[in-house]
C-alpha cells in the first residue's frame, strides 16, 4: 500500500483517529445563553471595565476575527477598530473567573463523543480525541454517499470543497474496500454524523481532523475552521506539511523547537524529512531522534488513551501587580482551597474517586516558575489549606517571616486520583483516626508570619502513634511522579456507558446493514481498565485498587510492629550468655517471632 510507505501506516496496525475541536467554545456558550449575540462579532473579557480599566479579550468569535479583532486586545482598542463589536464578561465567583457554565456545556459534548467512540480521550475543556478504528471496520462494504461528506475537505487538495470531494470520490470509487483511503472516507462520514448530532443536541458547532494518529488529526483539525472537518490520507501528509510551520506540531513549540530552528535552520514541517535518522540521533539522542524521524513521516505510535475524566483538578489565580503580603496570600489560599474542596467533593460523589497528591504551582518575580508536591491525606478544607501553606513556605518563607519573592500566579492542584476506598477498609480507618486527632491542630489561615509547622511536633520516641503519623503519608501516596497543570476540572462529569440500547440506537440512526455477528461483537464487554498501584507500581484493576492498598497497609503495619518489638527486646536488658541446654530450638524461635504479627496486635487492643 502506498500509504504505508509515505504516511507510515502499518497495515497490521491501521488506526483511524479523529480530533473534535469546539469552535470558539466560550463565545458559543455565551451565544446559547444570549441568542441575540449569535452571528455578531463577539469578544469575551476576563473582567469588567470597573476593574483596572477593563481586561483583555480571552476569546474572540470568528465574526470578530474577520474585522481584525484579536485575542489580547482591550475593549477600547476593539471598539476603535469596529464599534459593532459586542463584549461579554466572564462570570465570577470568589473574585475569579467561574467556569461552571462552560464545564457543564463541555460535559454535554463529551457525553455524545463517549457514546460513539471505541476509545475516548478528553484533551481539554473543548476538545477530545476519539479512536473510531473498530467503528469503521464494522462499516466496511457500505457505499460512499457524497452527500454525507458535506463540509468535508481533503488535506493536500486544492479548489472548493465541492471540487475536493468530487475528485476524492472518483479516486475512492476505484479503491478496494480494505484500502486505507476507503476506510478514512467512511470515517469522515461517521465523524460528520457525530458533528451533526452535537449541533442538534447542544447548538454548538465544531471542527474535526481525521487521520492515522493524534498528531496528524490535530494538524488537520485546524486547517478548515469553523464548522468543517478535514481528512488527511497518508499519501497527502507531505502536502499538508508544506503548509504548516513545524513548531505547530505538538512538542515542537518549546525548547526543542527553538533549538531545532537554530541548529537545523528549518521552518516548515516538510523540511524535517531532509534529515537522516543518524543525523537526528547524533544531535538529540536515540529516543528523541527516533521520535523526530517518525514525526517527519507522519508516524506517531501514541495511542488514544481512554480518559473521560480529568487527571487533575486545579484552581488558580493570576496577580498582575504581584503579592508579597502574608495576609493577602492567606486570603487567596483559603479561597482557592474552598473551590478545590467543592470540586473534590463532586469527584467523590459522582465519580467515586479521591485525590492522593497535592501540587502547588507559583510564578514568581525572580524565581521564575516553581512547583511543589506532597501526599494528600484528606480532601477537606483544613488539609488543603495546610498542604498549600507547607508548599508555599518551603519555597518562599524566610527566617524573619516575610516572603523573599513576589507571587504573580498561584495554583493549587489535586491529582493522582484513585477509586475511593471502602469505608470499612483498613486504610480508611487508619486515615480517619489520625486525621481526627490532628484536625484541631491545623490552622485554616496562618496568623504567624513565620509560618510555623501546621501540626505541632510530636513526641520523638518510637510509639505506635508516631508510626501511624508516618503511615498516613506513606500509603497510598508514596509515588511522586511529576504532573502538569491541566485544564479546569469537570468535577461533576459522569459519562454514560455504552449500553446495549445506546449502541443499537446509534446503529439504527446511521448504519442499518450490520450483521448479527457484527452486532454481537460490538456489544462484547470491555475488560475493566487498569491503573498502577502508587506503592508497588504494579498494574491493578481499578475496582480492586482499594483492596490492594489494604494489603500494603496491613503488610507495612506488621513489619513496623515486628521491628519495634525486636528493638524493644534488644534494648530492654543486656545480653547474657545462656547455657546450651536452655537455648530454645530453631522451631521455637520461629514460632515466637510469628506470634508477634498484626493479628496479635489487634487482639491486644
Amino acid at each position: 500500500m502506498a500509504g504505508a510507505e509515505k504516511g507510515g501506516i502499518n497495515p497490521d496496525e491501521e488506526r483511524i483517529v479523529a480530533l473534535i475541536d469546539m469552535d470558539c467554545f466560550y463565545c458559543q456558550v455565551f451565544c446559547r445563553k444570549q441568542p441575540e449575540l449569535k452571528g455578531k462579532p463577539l469578544a469575551v473579557l476576563q473582567y469588567s471595565d470597573a476593574i483596572d480599566g477593563g481586561s483583555s479579550a480571552i476569546a474572540v468569535s470568528y465574526e470578530a476575527r474577520k474585522l481584525g479583532i484579536k485575542r489580547g486586545m482591550r475593549k477600547k482598542d476593539m471598539l476603535a477598530i469596529s464599534p459593532d463589536v459586542k463584549t461579554v464578561v466572564m462570570p465570577h465567583h470568589r473574585k475569579k473567573a467561574d467556569l461552571t457554565m462552560f464545564r457543564a456545556a463541555s460535559c454535554e459534548v463529551m457525553a455524545i463523543l463517549a457514546k460513539h467512540a471505541t476509545v475516548f480521550e478528553r484533551a481539554s475543556i473543548d476538545e477530545a480525541f476519539i479512536d473510531i478504528t473498530a467503528n469503521v471496520k464494522r462499516m466496511i462494504g457500505l457505499p460512499i454517499n457524497k452527500s454525507k461528506l458535506h463540509k468535508t475537505f481533503v488535506a493536500g487538495y486544492e479548489g472548493s470543497q465541492e471540487d475536493q470531494i468530487s475528485k476524492w470520490s472518483d479516486h475512492v470509487s476505484g479503491c478496494d474496500h480494505h484500502s486505507y483511503d476507503y476506510k478514512i472516507t467512511l470515517a469522515a462520514v461517521y465523524v460528520n454524523m457525530i458533528r451533526d448530532q452535537i449541533l442538534s443536541e447542544t447548538q454548538f458547532t465544531c471542527s474535526a481532523g481525521i487521520g492515522a494518529n493524534k498528531i496528524v488529526a490535530k494538524l488537520a483539525a485546524g486547517t478548515h475552521k469553523p464548522d468543517s472537518q478535514t481528512m488527511i490520507p497518508p499519501d497527502n501528509i507531505p502536502a499538508l506539511y508544506q503548509t504548516i510551520n513545524f513548531t505547530k506540531i505538538r512538542n515542537f513549540g518549546g525548547k526543542l523547537g527553538t533549538a531545532m530552528q537554530q541548529e537545523l535552520g528549518i521552518q516548515w514541517a516538510s523540511e524535517l524529512v531532509n534529515f537522516t535518522l543518524s543525523d537526528l540521533v547524533t544531535k538529540y539522542g536515540d529516543k528523541t531522534g527516533q521520535w523526530i524521524f517518525n514525526i517527519a513521516r507522519g508516524i506517531d505510535h501514541e495511542p488514544v488513551k481512554h480518559r473521560a475524566l480529568v487527571k487533575q483538578s486545579a484552581c488558580s489565580k493570576n496577580f498582575p501587580q504581584g503579592i508579597k503580603s502574608v495576609d493577602e496570600l492567606n486570603k487567596w489560599v483559603l479561597d482557592l482551597a474552598e473551590e478545590l474542596e467543592e470540586r473534590l467533593a463532586f469527584e467523590l460523589a459522582d465519580n467515586k474517586r479521591v485525590a492522593t497528591q497535592f501540587t502547588t504551582h507559583m510564578r514568581l518575580g525572580e524565581g521564575g516558575s516553581t512547583s511543589t508536591q506532597m501526599p494528600l491525606v484528606k480532601c477537606d478544607l483544613d488539609h488543603l489549606v495546610a498542604s498549600a501553606n507547607k508548599c508555599i513556605n518551603k519555597k518562599l518563607a524566610s527566617r524573619d517571616g516575610s516572603y523573599n519573592d513576589v507571587i504573580f500566579m498561584l495554583s493549587i492542584c489535586a491529582g493522582k486520583f484513585v477509586p475511593a476506598p471502602d469505608k470499612n477498609s483498613i486504610y480508611t480507618m487508619l486515615r480517619d483516626k489520625e486525621s481526627s486527632k490532628s484536625n484541631n491542630k491545623i490552622s485554616i489561615v496562618k496568623k504567624d508570619p513565620g509560618f510555623a509547622d501546621d501540626v505541632s511536633e510530636r513526641d520523638k520516641r518510637p510509639t505506635l502513634s508516631g508510626f501511624f503519623e508516618k503511615l498516613k503519608c506513606d500509603i497510598p501516596s508514596s509515588s511522586r511522579a511529576t504532573s502538569e497543570l491541566s485544564e479546569p476540572s469537570t468535577a461533576s462529569t459522569v459519562y454514560p456507558e455504552k449500553s446495549e440500547e445506546c449502541v443499537k440506537e446509534n446503529n439504527r440512526n446511521s448504519w442499518n446493514s450490520l450483521s448479527e455477528e457484527d452486532t454481537k461483537l460490538m456489544l462484547q464487554p470491555v475488560e475493566g481498565s487498569k491503573t498502577r498501584c502508587p506503592v508497588c507500581n504494579k498494574p491493578v484493576l481499578e475496582t480492586k485498587l482499594a483492596e490492594h492498598l489494604d494489603f500494603h497497609t496491613a503488610l507495612t503495619l506488621q513489619r513496623k510492629i515486628e521491628s519495634e518489638l525486636r528493638s524493644q527486646d534488644s534494648t530492654s536488658s543486656p545480653k547474657r550468655k545462656v547455657p546450651q541446654s536452655r537455648k530454645g530450638s530453631k522451631k521455637q524461635k520461629i514460632s515466637a517471632v510469628q506470634s508477634k504479627n498484626i493479628a496479635s496486635f489487634f487482639k491486644k487492643i
